[in-house]
């Protein structure tokens, strides 16, 4: 028994050294493939295959032992000068690099080791293409291992060479013997019990409130003479003594906080040091060369963001290479050096990281990606930027075929997925000819956040502070609208407006409109999102807990909760998703938005203005089936004698029209000292950024544009700046 609990530990021992050995190996190989000379790199790859020769010996896995002396004694000639290191031999101690990386996974899944790679590998090793008979020892039994042949060259000479920035070396054991191995679970208990105590503070810091009120209440009463002077004193005591704990235990609980925080953090070094290996393969199967750089693999983040960085910048790297570099041929014909560049880099923004992916090569296919949205039958954007971000729609792909390295539309999904599950961004720029960079901007950590808090419908809710440019109050009448959607006018710039009720959708519900308007305006990348909330509260940094502590409340957009000091959970939001699904939302709460600032109103008679005779008379049929009392003109002169002439409550106009456009009718309109509040909609084919700003420099209260009018959109439009026609329901 004693021997089995041994060989079990000595065998969890091995895979973790293994897991450490391969990774520095795949380094040395990278380094020693672009400088086969290297006398340093081919001692240590020297050393990784001896270490690993007599674990394997000690754990009782002989193939593994096998394999490595075969290489160890190939290497010995090479660093006696009696043989030359080649790129058949690099290739073939990259296979085995690979074998033993598949001896370490199997290990630590079924405690299993891949016998048919590792035979493949020795019989490499040894330059025999037969299978050769296993010798099978028992486990802790020392054995002389087999004499190997010299190496033969199995594969063909790579073309990728790959350098790392020298900040990728590895830490030494004896840096390593300052640190230990704890649980996430532990950590994350650490930081639940921090959180817990905050609230206790701040559940103490409302008992010393309670009892300087009981205080008060105490001196008040004494109004029949000399009060209990004992009583008084004991409450001040109490009182003091309850204010000095409740700052004792916050600072406990900060230094508990910054201790969990720091144990959650790792290198951002730890995330990237497979990346060279698995550009180089990806390189040397498409026939390109390739130059990697890491920068900034010393900072440190959350290790739990740092884990689920580790799968999109796989995707991104592979992505890179397979799409953005070019072929050394038409690199030099475009007068480009023939290896390309790829670089990765993290760094450190406040309490954001940022990592980019930036390459050298084509950069992006705008028409294979508009290609890609037809092919599929999605709406192909006109701005170039949007239509960049296209790229991360699930499922979306350029190419015509799946190969094996891409085309099935799945990982450029994943890198914006697991940006917004923690509430950060992915954005992309490409120059033609010159490259890409992708940069993704995520928290350093999820287990705390600076979150501005607010409530909707009762429920406590918080968005990380980093979204948010202010937060604001407006008067609902203020607000105008472009193509049915509320807009919020600030310094000239225009931002959607909506509720957040409407944006979670149930069980959110919107609470009764109010005199003045609580907004949050919210940015991620290019987008921009005005929305209101019933109460602003607070701004704090937050411990967050699990989602199952978030309740029945939390809806797709929830990154997490966090306790609050009253016992209160808060729900704290992904700005991100909130925005990916605020298309759609603003006609959704129109309604309630424009109802805040409506008013009884007299009669209402309305003026359509279009040259259009089909266009006025389609204007005219839903304002007057609706009750409105319409009128028409021509064009802008026209529209401006009879606003002269007689009342109008408002104004529908085109904007090209002959004589004078809706533009100068509505600046004339604003000129006017009898007129200048009068409602102006235009309608109007012009869609463009430029003539909606256009539009509301002039003065228009509203912009809708003719491709995407409807009916509704245009009475809903009208009821928010005049309110319903009198006798309609």
């Amino acid at each position: 028994m004693a021997d089995d609990a041994l060989a079990a530990r000595l065998l969890v021992i091995f895979i973790d050294e293994l897991d450490e050995q391969v990774q520095q190996l795949n380094d040395d190989l990278l380094a020693l493939e672009r400088t086969p000379d290297d006398a340093e790199r081919l001692r240590a790859v020297f050393r990784v295959m001896h270490t690993l020769k007599g674990a394997a010996r000690a754990a009782g896995l002989p193939l593994v032992e096998e394999l490595c002396h075969a290489l160890e004694n190939e290497l010995s000639r090479v660093r006696d000068g009696s043989a030359k290191l080649g790129a058949p031999q690099i290739a073939l101690l990259f296979e085995t690099a690979d074998a033993l990386a598949e001896t370490r996974d199997s290990l630590r899944r079924d405690k299993t080791v891949p016998e048919e790679t590792l035979s493949n590998a020795l019989h490499h090793a040894r330059g025999r293409g037969s299978a050769a008979p296993l010798v099978r020892r028992p486990s802790l039994t020392p054995s002389a291992p087999p004499v190997a042949p010299p190496l033969a060259p199995p594969l063909a000479p790579s073309t990728a060479p790959v350098v790392v920035a020298p900040n990728l070396e590895r830490v030494d054991d004896a840096a390593r013997a300052g640190h230990v191995r704890v649980s996430l679970q532990q950590v994350d208990a650490i930081a639940g019990a921090a959180g817990e105590i905050a609230g206790i503070a701040a559940t103490l810091s409302e008992r010393a409130e309670g009892l300087a009120a009981l205080r008060a209440r105490r001196r008040a009463s004494r109004v029949r003479g000399a009060g209990d002077d004992g009583l008084d004193h004991e409450l001040t005591l109490l009182l003091r003594h309850a204010d000095e704990d409740a700052r004792s235990l916050t600072g406990v609980s900060g230094r508990l906080s910054d201790s969990a925080r720091h144990l959650r953090q790792r290198p951002f070094g730890e995330i990237t040091e497979t990346l060279p290996r698995v550009a180089r393969d990806v390189a040397k199967d498409s026939g390109k060369q390739l130059r990697v750089v890491i920068v900034g693999s010393e900072i440190e983040a959350d290790r739990v963001v740092l884990e689920a960085l580790r799968e999109p910048l796989l995707h991104l790297v592979r992505n890179a290479v397979d799409h953005g570099i070019e072929p050394a041929a038409e690199r030099t014909a475009n007068g480009k050096s023939a290896e390309g560049e790829l670089r990765i880099e993290g760094s450190l923004r406040g309490d954001r990281l940022q990592v980019t992916i930036a390459d050298d090569g084509r950069g992006l296919d705008l028409d294979a990606v508009r290609r890609g949205l037809v092919r599929r039958g999605r709406a192909v954007p006109n701005d170039p930027a949007v239509l960049a971000r296209a790229i991360f729609d699930e499922g979306f792909t350029t190419r015509e075929a799946a190969t094996t390295l891409s085309g099935r539309g799945v990982g450029m999904g994943i890198v914006r997925s697991a940006a917004e599950r923690m509430g950060g961004t992915v954005e992309v720029s490409s120059v033609p000819k010159q490259g890409t960079t992708i940069t993704i901007d995520v928290p350093v950590s999820i287990a705390t956040m600076r979150v501005v808090l607010m409530e909707v419908g009762g429920v406590v809710l918080g968005v990380p502070s980093a979204f948010v440019v202010r937060v604001d109050r407006a008067d609902p009448r203020k607000l105008v609208r472009v193509d049915g959607r509320a807009m919020l006018v600030k310094h000239d710039r225009p931002t959607p407006v909506t509720t957040l009720a409407a944006l979670l959708g149930p069980p959110f519900q919107e609470s009764p409109s109010a005199s003045m308007l609580q907004i949050v305006v919210l940015e991620s990348g290019a987008q921009r999102l005005a929305v209101v909330v019933d109460d602003l509260l607070d701004e704090r940094e937050l411990v967050l807990r699990p989602l199952e502590h978030a309740g029945a409340a939390a809806t797709n957009a929830t990154v997490g909760s966090a306790l609050l000091g009253t016992g209160v959970v808060a729900l704290v939001l992904s700005v991100p998703a909130l925005l990916a699904n605020s298309d759609g939302h603003g006609a959704a709460a129109s309604g309630a938005l424009a109802s805040a600032g409506e008013a009884p109103r007299a009669p209402s008679r309305i003026l359509v203005v279009d040259d259009s005779i089909t266009s006025r008379t389609l204007e005219q049929s839903v304002l007057s089936a609706a009750g409105y009392d319409v009128i028409t003109a021509v064009d802008g002169a026209e529209a401006w004698r009879t606003i002269e002439r007689q009342d109008v409550a408002l104004v529908v106009s085109d904007v090209e029209m002959p004589h004078l456009d809706g533009f100068g009718l509505c600046e004339r309109i604003r000129a006017n000292a009898r007129t200048a509040t009068l409602p102006v909609i235009l309608v109007t084919s012009l869609d463009e950024p430029a003539q909606r700003a256009r539009g509301l420099e002039a003065g228009a209260d509203a912009y809708i544009t003719k491709s995407s009018f409807d009916q509704d959109t245009l009475l809903d439009t009208v009821r928010m700046l005049i309110g319903r026609s009198p006798g309609v329901v």
